[in-house]
């Protein structure tokens, strides 16, 4: 038991003790129903060892609440937490009612009649309550996780909207139409087959954006077709200065992903990294064992770093759909973002 309320060591005490009064009041009274000869109140004493039991028990319950919490966790099981804190209850409540009133009889009141059925009756009531409270702890946590995912669906819409407006940027960036036509300007009058071959991919690459900008998750094959027009595009504007290398395993095409996650990756590679003939520029992309990693030579522009909105909206957005994390390597020749498929 674990009930925000009893984190206080006064509030344990005085509901253990009113739980104690109001469940020997709750006996008496079946007592007198049971057996008219029964007096209410007659025995004062009565009432003081049922506070003392009953501040001692709910305290018992209470540390052993906080044992559970620690080693089955309601997050890790909310049945089988709520058998387990039962049967405990239903063990200390035992030891509490039925040994500690036995040896209360036999050494301080000897000669005092027990009779099972009333020991008994004592039990049961004992457990109502602690069933109780039980319950209530139980829907609290549910009350709580609920609140919970009410509130990771609202983080999850703001940093879909936050994703789709990055995505937007994305599709509408006129650098990279700017210098697509650049570069088919160049290659009209050098190379009819290959501009023609521009021209196709720059519309696959546009046709993949109008047909899946508002769509959740694409077929890893699909994206590979659209990443692959995508680096071709790369590959003749900086005129063999980035070699695209892919290594992906046939399983892995029907895997999800987030459509444009590897643009976006190979957008920030381009974007943070010196291109040039001294230093050209690989982009690895490979994917094997439910995941995808793209990696490149760490070469870093003399520039102020970037915001990193773009890859910090990947990695929440991967943690939500599939509750692992996005991971990402680095050290002074190596970049690497892993991407869990889904």
């Amino acid at each position: 038991m674990n009930l925000f309320i009893f984190k206080k060591w006064y509030y344990r005490l005085l509901t253990g003790i009113f739980a104690g009064l109001l469940t020997w009041l709750l006996v008496e009274v079946g007592l007198n129903i049971q057996y008219r000869y029964f007096e209410l109140f007659a025995n004062p004493r009565n009432y003081l060892y049922a506070a003392v039991i009953g501040a001692l028990m709910l305290e018992t319950i209470y540390r052993t609440g906080l044992w559970l919490e620690k080693n089955r966790s309601w997050e890790f099981g909310p049945a089988r937490r709520f058998v387990l804190q039962n049967l405990a209850c239903i063990i200390i409540s035992g030891f509490w009612i039925v040994a500690v009133r036995f040896i209360f009889f036999y050494l301080i009141m000897p000669g005092e009649l027990i009779i099972m059925t009333d020991e008994i009756m004592i039990f049961l009531l004992v457990i109502f309550f602690t069933l109780t409270l039980n319950l209530a702890e139980l829907g609290s946590f549910i009350n709580d996780r609920y609140r919970k995912s009410l509130a990771e669906v609202e983080k999850f819409r703001k940093e879909n909207a936050e994703y789709q407006f990055e995505m937007l940027k994305l599709q509408l960036n006129p650098h990279f139409l700017f210098n697509s036509l650049n570069t088919l300007s160049s290659l009209v009058h050098e190379d009819a087959e290959k501009s023609a071959e521009f021209i196709r991919k720059l519309s696959d690459v546009y046709r993949y954006v109008l047909d899946n900008r508002n769509k959740e998750l694409v077929t890893l094959r699909d994206e590979m077709e659209f990443i692959r027009s995508f680096s071709f595009l790369q590959g003749l504007r900086f005129q063999g200065m980035i070699e695209f290398r892919f290594e992906i395993s046939e399983a892995s095409l029907e895997k999800k992903i987030a459509p444009m996650t590897l643009q976006l990756l190979v957008e920030n590679a381009v974007k943070h990294n010196v291109v040039s003939r001294k230093m050209p520029l690989w982009i690895l992309i490979r994917a094997e064992n439910q995941q995808i990693a793209v990696t490149n030579n760490f070469q870093p522009k003399d520039e102020q770093k970037g915001t990193g909105i773009g890859l910090k909206n990947i990695t929440s957005r991967y943690e939500f759909l599939t509750g692992r994390k996005v991971k990402i390597n680095h050290d002074e020749n190596h970049f690497s973002v892993v991407i869990p498929l889904i």
